[in-house]
């Protein structure tokens, strides 16, 4: 089969092109595998090639309307087959962009995939519902990431049926779907409160949500 078409999100750091002083650079385009994204196209080997890198300023980001409009505007102009961004790791505005450009992206109907410290402000409100890849908090765990948001990339961009988060390896996204169990509902609260009482491992089917 042909490679996966794949168009990568990141911020000027990851580009090579510059810290704090270049957070407010604009949106912009290059072809192939820019910065970071070199990796990306290491981790996908000969299933997938990167053809485009998108480029945006953390500041230019957040801060700017036009920012997000720019990057939908160049993904729909490029039409991958998917797009990955990221990993942002801890990062709160990177976060926030990749984020952004996944769930742009997935309105356009191209799959998207992003990875993140679960704790990333990216991941707050509406933007859980994109599919995120948790990572740590160190760019030093970036082969890593990448090989696993590019496996669950390539799924997503060959339209291969996902199964539970858990099993995939992404964050929840608040989705709940019917399934059939082998045993009734009485029958699995006992066995999850047996395995409770006696100290063993179980899985919550309501998992619950962490309060402060």
């Amino acid at each position: 089969s042909e490679p996966v078409r794949v168009v990568h999100y990141i911020n000027q750091a990851f580009a090579g092109i510059g810290g704090e002083e270049h957070a407010d650079r604009p949106v912009e385009v290059r072809d192939g595998a820019v910065g970071a994204s070199r990796a990306l196209q290491q981790a996908l080997g000969e299933q997938g090639t990167v053809v485009a890198t998108i480029i945006c300023g953390d500041n230019y980001a957040v801060e700017e309307p036009q920012a997000k409009e720019d990057i939908k505007a160049a993904i729909e102009k490029l039409k991958p087959d998917l797009v990955i961004t990221g990993p942002a790791f801890d990062a709160g505005r990177y976060g926030v962009a990749c984020t952004d450009t996944c769930l742009a992206a997935e309105a356009l109907g191209i799959p998207a995939v992003t990875g993140m410290e679960p704790e990333n402000p990216g991941l707050s409100g509406e933007r859980k519902r994109a599919y995120t890849v948790p990572t740590g908090i160190s760019a030093s765990e970036m082969a890593a990431a990448l090989k696993k948001m590019t496996a669950l990339g390539l799924k997503r961009a060959r339209g291969e049926e996902l199964g539970p988060a858990a099993e995939e390896g992404y964050l929840p996204r608040g989705i709940r779907k019917l399934t059939h169990a082998d045993k009734l509902g009485y029958e699995r609260a006992l066995d999850m409160l047996k395995a409770r009482l006696e100290g063993a491992p179980f899985n919550s089917e309501v998992p619950l949500s962490e309060q402060n």
